[in-house]
């Protein structure tokens, strides 16, 4: 979960969902929205090129608000930043750092390298959480 739902979010969201089938695990479904997000909007071009510098797939994607819907169909909701778990307010939400350390800094407008740097945050923090579900800990 992020701000605008086209840059951090949707690359946590592709991220996250080839692990996961890398991995082979059923039953997880994986999704991501933004606090202050346009519905409809597309992944930003940069992030896409991000993706594939990593060797993710860019899924069709449009973005979307996160609503009290989705959070209730939630298990949990990972935050980009403390500012964005604050604003979720909810006992399912935790922040990329606690979870990796460090939160994940918005490349929004920035140069393909600031969003490969992002992308590059953004896989270390879905390896963690990766780890906690092989693990079988909670997040």
């Amino acid at each position: 979960m992020c701000t605008g739902n086209t840059c951090r979010s949707p690359m946590a969201e592709a991220i996250l969902k080839q692990k996961i089938k890398w991995a082979g695990l059923k039953g997880y479904a994986v999704s991501s929205a933004g606090l202050a997000a346009a519905e409809g909007d597309k992944m930003s071009e940069n992030a896409k090129k991000a993706l594939r510098q990593l060797g993710v797939k860019t899924p069709a994607f449009h973005s979307k608000r996160l609503t009290e819907e989705i959070l209730k169909r939630s298990s949990f909701v990972v935050c980009m930043t403390e500012a964005h778990k604050r604003a979720v307010n909810s006992p399912k939400a935790r922040s990329a750092a606690e979870l990796a350390g460090a939160e994940i800094s918005d490349p929004y407008g920035g140069s393909l390298n600031e969003y490969i740097r992002c992308s590059h945050e953004i896989e270390r923090l879905c390896n963690i959480i990766m780890n906690k579900i092989l693990n079988g800990e909670e997040l």
